[in-house]
């Protein structure tokens, strides 16, 4: 009898397609993602939201004087709400439901007069040098709990920010340079950031995150509807697209910047911050040509060693008060 031969068909495999390569390559990045802490994640995601008010700041300076101040912040108002619509849409009427009012507003006016110092300055100053005094925010925080909500502050707090302080003036020379008003109104929004973020932090304790957000949107649109509207200024192409820019790149930023805090912890990300300076002084000296002096280099490093004080002194006192209790 004749034997049967038998063949076994050879097995081949095809390679991955493009698609599915990218599919396997986007979920190994997840696993990698995922397996990072929470503040290290939180720590990432600032850092693009950086990304993104960079290119806020870019755009503030690109306009410079040619648009005015309030056109700005309506463009900056308007898209902050137009981004939150969808949230506040699955949200429903729970989002502007609430107790606290007078709260709200107060938050929403001192954010309507933060966004009015916040494109000013940038639009005038030097972007290491806004940035820079921008940080002067924590100086305000000690200042304002203490005489305000009448927090007990203790000399070592006093004294950084006193020397913070004296970091401010470093960067501005009065007396040694003709003094721009735009310093005056950075300083000022310096302080006005403070107060947001005592409004904000009392607000947090009573009210969801989505009813804050969707208040803020409403209480600066409508507070900087009427004087953008009076001086508003039909735009030129080149024009309308940096107000493109800062109506996408803020708001998103912003949420992006939401999303670290709510996943890290504050002091692990309060260091982040400064991480802002490094950014801005690379678009300033890319995009504009502008080399930090000696001067604003030594007011940012005594604002950053005054304010990473009080940010260690507020840890320091917040475990004594949980190791108490």
């Amino acid at each position: 009898m004749a034997a049967i031969s038998s063949t076994t068909p050879a097995t081949t495999y095809a390679s991955p397609t493009p698609s599915r390569r990218m599919t396997l390559g986007f979920a190994r990045a997840r696993r990698q993602w995922r397996g990072l802490s929470q503040n290290t994640r939180a720590t990432l995601w600032m850092l693009l939201s950086f990304c993104f008010f960079t290119f806020e700041m870019i755009a503030t300076r690109m306009l410079g004087d040619s648009v005015p101040t309030a056109q700005l912040v309506l463009v900056r108002s308007a898209a902050q709400l137009i981004v939150l619509t969808p949230f506040l849409i699955q949200a429903g009427p729970a989002a502007f439901r609430t107790q606290h009012m007078r709260l709200h507003a107060t938050r929403g006016l001192l954010s309507v007069l933060g966004f009015f110092a916040f494109f000013y300055s940038y639009s005038q100053l030097p972007l290491a040098s806004a940035v820079s005094i921008s940080f002067a925010r924590n100086l305000f925080i000690v200042a304002f709990a203490a005489l305000v909500l009448g927090e007990i502050v203790r000399w070592r707090r006093w004294t950084a920010t006193v020397i913070g302080l004296v970091g401010v003036l470093v960067i501005m020379r009065p007396g040694v340079q003709d003094l721009s008003p735009a310093y005056v109104v950075a300083v000022g929004g310096a302080a006005m950031g403070a107060a947001i973020t005592l409004a904000t932090r009392a607000l947090a304790t009573r009210e969801a995150p989505v009813q804050i957000m969707a208040y803020i949107a409403v209480f600066t649109t409508l507070g900087s509807l009427v004087p953008g509207l009076i001086a508003w200024k039909a735009p030129d192409a080149w024009q309308a697209f940096w107000l493109c820019v800062i109506g996408f790149f803020g708001p998103i930023g912003q949420y992006i910047a939401i999303r670290a805090f709510r996943l890290g912890e504050a002091s692990a990300l309060a260091p982040v911050d400064y991480a802002r300076l490094l950014f801005a002084v690379g678009a300033g000296l890319i995009v504009f040509g502008e080399v930090p002096d000696r001067y604003t280099l030594a007011g940012a490093g005594i604002i950053i060693a005054s304010t990473l004080y009080i940010t260690y002194r507020e840890a320091v006192l917040a475990r004594q008060a949980r190791a108490a209790s």
